[in-house]
């Protein structure tokens, strides 16, 4: 058992990478098992020009509280140094973005002192590669502000033909929708590289496409956290008041480059966005804002 960290500051990305690369050919066979890697990161001042330069990528407009999807880029030092930790037992370089569950439950201003608590939960064997669910929660003078699953994909392992992947729920359509707007977004070829650089994610597949490659892609793919924020600044105007959450299931990658649709509409249960090709033919990403309150 690994026993808990606390960070007084977020680690650096660099040496995380170089034990990425130096641990990219571990194949572990077998039963799996994962640590639970329990890590915590103390208050920090907060960055603003990361978060302008964040903001401008993403389409947020300036304001006083964080981006809900801030904090996850926040603590992503944290969670990097927990792929690469040496009792962590799958490689960090390929892994790919499944799914993603955000609960902001309450507006959080852009000078409020986040700590962060990290773990991950058990690991899920599937036919397709081992799942991992990696849980965040963040704290304001120890209340519960804001918290994060995600739901990764490592495809190292080859699991026995016939393991059924995990059924766990994915946003869908309510019924019927009033459509809100529909947005054409260019995706450069440079965008994953320059989106590492605010984010810290150097995860290869999103850098270049000779990187890409050998992980089983023709071309670089975009963040998944990149076009998550990309449709939840969309949504902007038309959030719930109070806290809500956000649900995505990344579908296909979005290549870089490329040029996609960004469609918002309102359904029963709340907001639902939706990216797809230029057109209309392949399905990106599906998720749905909705009222916590």
């Amino acid at each position: 058992m690994t026993a808990p960290r606390t960070f007084a500051k977020p680690p650096h990305f660099a040496p995380s990478w170089l034990r990425a690369i130096a641990a990219s050919t571990k194949a572990p066979k077998g039963a799996l098992t994962l640590p639970r890697l329990d890590m915590t990161l103390l208050p920090q001042p907060l960055d603003a020009a990361r978060l302008e330069a964040y903001r401008q990528l993403c389409g947020f407009a300036d304001a006083p509280t964080l981006p809900p999807t801030w904090p996850q880029v926040a603590s992503g030092a944290i969670h990097m140094q927990m792929l690469t930790d040496p009792s962590f037992p799958l490689p960090a370089m390929g892994i790919v973005h499944l799914r993603n569950h955000i609960e902001q439950l309450q507006p959080i201003a852009v000078d409020a002192p986040l700590q962060y608590a990290c773990h991950l939960e058990p690991v899920r064997a599937t036919d397709k590669g081992d799942e991992i669910d990696l849980v965040t929660e963040a704290t304001v003078d120890g209340k519960l502000v804001w918290r994060a699953v995600i739901t990764m994909l490592s495809r190292v392992r080859k699991v026995k033909r016939g393991t059924p992947a995990a059924k766990v729920a994915t946003p869908e359509p309510t019924g019927p929708v009033t459509p809100l707007r529909s947005v054409q977004l260019q995706v450069p070829e440079d965008l994953g590289r320059r989106y590492a650089r605010v984010a810290g994610d150097f995860n290869p597949i999103h850098q270049h496409a000779l990187l890409a490659r050998p992980f089983g892609f023709k071309r670089a793919i975009i963040h998944g956290m990149w076009s998550l924020a990309r449709a939840v600044a969309e949504c902007q105007q038309d959030l719930p008041p109070g806290p809500i959450a956000i649900d995505v299931a990344f579908r296909k990658p979005v290549f870089l480059p490329s040029t996609v649709q960004l469609n918002v509409a309102r359904g029963a249960g709340g907001l639902e966005f939706v990216v797809v090709s230029k057109d209309g033919g392949t399905v990106h990403l599906r998720g749905t804002i909705r009222s916590l309150a």
